[in-house]
């Protein structure tokens, strides 16, 4: 089957925060989703949605949910990564927290003929911002607040999350969640055999 190269990046944000990544073309995209949580350092506490070309991959309500539009998604559980035949130079966008409007941009890098039997992150720069700040304009102004003792948000900002470095990237810590993600994954499917 083979892999895939990305490099994912958040737009809006200057300097840029992105992440390379491989994964293989058998992930379905809510498992493309969830290794994109983990590589990014979101906590996957929102809705998402992937649009290519004319097509939107996401969630699908429940029975006793209803959203806007749904109709219109494609179930990202049955859609895996290899029926979208992407190629290199290939992007699409992938939208998290349909409240702060998280957007990033995937980009192809490289398909591989291996398989890339877990997910790897190669590299990356910068973290993620915290949960619920308001999107890109909320995350500028909490920049702002956190590097200024002087501003009025600042000792609110510090109650909130008093150890932010928004320069951090671990490359090492990131691959280790990824291979516990990938055991978890492991283990439900050996549980439900």
């Amino acid at each position: 089957m083979g892999s895939i190269q990305f490099k994912i990046q958040l737009e809006g944000i200057t300097p840029s925060i992105w992440r390379t990544f491989q994964v293989d073309v058998s992930e379905a995209f809510f498992d493309l989703h969830e290794i994109i949580q983990i590589v990014m350092g979101w906590e996957n506490a929102h809705l998402f949605e992937f649009h290519i070309n004319d097509r939107k991959i996401g969630l699908l309500p429940d029975e006793e949910q209803t959203w806007e539009n749904h109709e219109k998604v494609e179930d990202s559980e049955a859609v895996f990564v290899e029926d979208i035949k992407l190629k290199v130079g290939d992007k699409f966008t992938y939208i998290y927290d349909f409240g702060d409007s998280w957007e990033h941009t995937l980009s192809v890098e490289k398909i591989i003929d291996e398989d890339t039997p877990l997910p790897l992150c190669l590299d990356g720069k910068r973290s993620c911002p915290p949960e619920d700040c308001g999107g890109v304009p909320g995350y500028l102004d909490f920049l702002v607040a956190l590097k200024d003792p002087k501003h009025p948000d600042h000792a609110e900002i510090i109650d909130w999350i008093d150890d932010f470095d928004a320069e951090e990237f671990d490359l090492e810590e990131t691959n280790e969640i990824l291979n516990e993600f990938n055991d978890w994954r492991q283990d439900l499917f050996n549980e439900e055999e």
